[in-house]
């Protein structure tokens, strides 16, 4: 059954995988958003986990190898059925266990990484899909809510500096 959401135009919310990947993007939209409360200790399999590097990407073997409790099997068994459906689908998921993302510093005035709000703008359909499993979760913003940094005369003096007053 489908059941779909639409909340400020550009967000799309379905309630399962199916239509997740089956529904088209139409008028304004440019995220489809699947609200899904997990079950299962996630932070188990996060904990046993070696991340040497702010990253590491995760297989299926090491996961099947790791020895969980029954709260743990079922978390793994949901990662598991994700790739497998993902599969199916004819993409080419991975598996990242992410520690946290380089800060990038260059623009002290105007941060242009992960950590700060950004913008996804996707004009046209796209095959990445973002999931959270442990921890935070992306936040969507409505593209209406959202201001242009460029735009606030502060940053954009501090831009113009940078680049010897060139719009």
């Amino acid at each position: 059954m489908l059941k779909l959401t639409q909340t400020e135009n550009q967000i799309l919310c379905v309630t399962n995988f199916e239509d997740l990947v089956g529904t088209p993007f139409h008028g304004s939209t440019n995220v489809i958003c699947w609200s899904r409360n997990l079950i299962g200790d996630f932070a188990e399999i996060v904990n046993q986990i070696d991340v040497h590097d702010n990253m590491v990407e995760l297989h299926t073997d090491e996961l099947l190898a790791l020895q969980l409790s029954v709260q743990g099997q079922i978390a793994r068994d949901i990662l598991l059925n994700d790739l497998k459906c993902l599969e199916a689908q004819g993409a080419s998921p991975t598996l990242n266990l992410i520690k946290c993302y380089e800060i990038d510093d260059s623009y002290p005035f105007f941060p242009t990484d992960v950590y700060s709000f950004h913008v996804d703008r996707a004009p046209i359909e796209s095959d990445t899909i973002l999931c959270t499993y442990y921890g935070e979760t992306s936040e969507i913003l409505p593209n209406a809510q959202g201001i242009q940094k460029v735009l606030i005369p502060e940053i954009r003096d501090e831009l113009k500096k940078l680049h010897d007053g060139s719009e």
